[in-house]
Order: structure tokens, then sequence, then C-alpha cells
């Protein structure tokens, strides 16, 4: 009984962190604006392309993968690379009234 009740805990909880999960189609960098103080250090940005859900991207300095992900953007950004986002549409950057999603993953494509 116990196992069963655990398998179902996981379930629930795994399908609800994957429905925050928002990809855009591929895409190309518009903007981004790097905040010297607010959210200590927040950088957002904005794709041609943006979904329903998701006006925007931001991503702050506390990040784990900041550094590597602001590298990321920067250079689709000068070479216009083709690009796909995945936001949180459940982490909402509170910088504005707009639904700015938290990043989660930036893929290069070709």
């Amino acid at each position: 009984m116990n196992k069963l009740l655990i398998l179902t805990l996981l379930t629930l909880f795994s399908t609800s962190a994957l429905g925050t999960n928002e990809a855009s189609g591929v895409t190309t960098i518009t903007r981004i604006i790097s905040y010297n103080q607010y959210g200590d250090g927040d950088v957002v940005f904005r794709i041609a392309n943006p979904t329903s859900s998701c006006y925007g991207y931001w991503i702050n300095k506390n990040d784990s993968g900041f550094n590597a992900n602001l590298s990321l953007l920067i250079a689709a950004r000068q070479a216009k690379t083709s690009i796909k986002v995945y936001g949180l549409t459940t982490q909402r950057w509170s910088g504005s009234g707009n639904l700015w999603c938290k990043l989660y993953a930036i893929e290069y494509n070709e």
C-alpha cells in the first residue's frame, strides 16, 4: 500500500513540474536587458515569436547557470542564431506587469 501511495505522489509531482515548463518555437532573440541592481543583477530577454504564456524570459545572477546562459544569450543575439527557449510559467519576474517566465533552458537550433 505504501509503495502505491509513493508512486502516485511521485507521478502527481512530476506531472505538475512538467506542466510549468513551456517551449517556444524556433526563434531569435530580439532584446536583452541587464539590470545592475534590480534583483541583484537580473537579465531579461525577448524573442521574436513569444508564446502566449511568456512575454519574455528572465535569469538572476544567483542562478547556478547564470554565466553559461548569459553567454549563450549574447552569442545567439550577436550571431542572430536560431534558438528554442524553455520557460517556467509559474515563476514570474516581479520587475514587470507582463508575463516574464523564469528561464529553464536554451537550445541552439540549426
